[in-house]
């Protein structure tokens, strides 16, 4: 009896869900979609996925290359006794097919958006450079651009409304 005990104490600290991370888009102005994953500690899973693992010294895993990328976490918990990966599985990928991820590479092959892990780990190197060298990311300036256009466009309509309501009514 202390065998079953035993186990029904650590089934129950698990904390089992589905989660979906959103990130910013690669050097471009906006949200999505980033990753989409299963885990029986939700907290722990986010951790390992936003550090590096150090042991000894040594870096033994390391943090996601989208784990800079401004992450949002969105979590489907479950019950401590729909932990079990036979239940999880279908979720996680019912959920990487309707929300289609873009970092996720295994179970995500019809997502022309996909980013493969190689190219991922280029684009976390092109980031790290332009944040090294001080100068702001091509959507902050894409975003001030838009910003004074709409600015202008708005002032530009203002003007508009007034002088045709002072032509209208000469």
């Amino acid at each position: 009896m202390g065998a079953v005990k035993r186990w029904r104490r650590k089934v129950r600290r698990r904390r089992p869900g589905v989660y979906l991370v959103r990130t910013d888009k690669h050097m471009r102005p906006g949200r999505e979609n980033g990753y989409v994953g299963l885990s029986n500690n939700l907290e722990l899973r986010r951790r390992q996925h936003l550090k590096n693992k150090i042991e000894n010294g040594v870096i033994t895993q390391r943090a996601k290359p989208w784990s800079d990328l401004d992450p949002v976490w969105h979590y489907f918990r479950l019950p401590w006794w729909l932990g079990w990966r036979w239940v999880l599985a279908p979720l996680e990928f019912l959920a990487i097919k309707l929300l289609m991820p873009r970092y996720n590479v295994t179970m995500n092959k019809a997502n022309p958006r996909r980013v493969p892990l190689k190219a991922q780990a280029l684009q976390r190197a092109a980031r790290d450079r332009v944040r090294a060298t001080g100068r702001r990311f091509p959507q902050d300036r894409a975003s001030a651009v838009g910003r004074v256009l709409l600015r202008t466009a708005g002032v530009l309509v203002i003007l508009a409304g007034i002088a045709m309501t002072v032509w209208t009514n000469r």
